[in-house]
């Protein structure tokens, strides 16, 4: 089967990578490391020990930062977990997977995984935009933020005043 190193994940079609669109894909080998499964972190703990129960070596990555919570709870609650599996692993991994009802006998070879999750290479395939659209965008971001922040002092200024001429009123 065809894998992406980029986003190590196997490729169904064998054209390109399902999350980043790239077309050059190689042979996988039986270290490379394999997306599986992206789970929540309560799933991803139960399947992670399903793993080491059967010897099957494993990684996991959190794919989102888990927003505030992790801030104040010191840990990711609202994140997603994506586990890994060593290519000449995966069917045994699929297995576990069955066994502890993590994904359906029906379901095909890829879990709840590939299709819909981002990726760092990710390319947008909606809008195709060329260089030169890219480029218009990136300035007017720029000028668009400049224009804000300027706004922002000009109103910060104002506020100042007006307080500063409040206070003198007082006196």
């Amino acid at each position: 089967m065809l894998y992406c190193a980029d986003c190590q994940v196997l490729s169904p079609d064998g054209e390109k990578c399902p999350l980043c669109g790239e077309k050059k894909l190689r042979q996988a080998k039986a270290d490379d490391p394999v997306l599986l499964i992206t789970e929540n972190e309560t799933e991803a703990s139960r399947i992670t020990a399903a793993f080491d129960d059967a010897g099957i070596p494993h990684m996991e990555r959190a794919l989102g930062t888990g927003g505030y919570t992790s801030i104040i709870l010191g840990q990711t609650r609202c994140a997603e977990i994506r586990v890994f599996v060593p290519f000449g692993e995966i069917e045994h991994a699929k297995e576990v997977l069955r066994g502890i009802s993590a994904i359906n006998q029906a379901e095909n070879d890829t879990p709840s995984m590939q299709e819909d999750q981002p990726c760092k290479k990710q390319k947008e395939e909606a809008i195709p935009m060329s260089r030169g659209r890219r480029l218009a965008v990136r300035i007017f971001s720029i000028v668009l933020f400049i224009a804000i922040i300027w706004f922002v002092v000009v109103m910060a200024d104002n506020i100042a005043a007006y307080l500063k001429s409040a206070f003198h009123l007082f006196q």
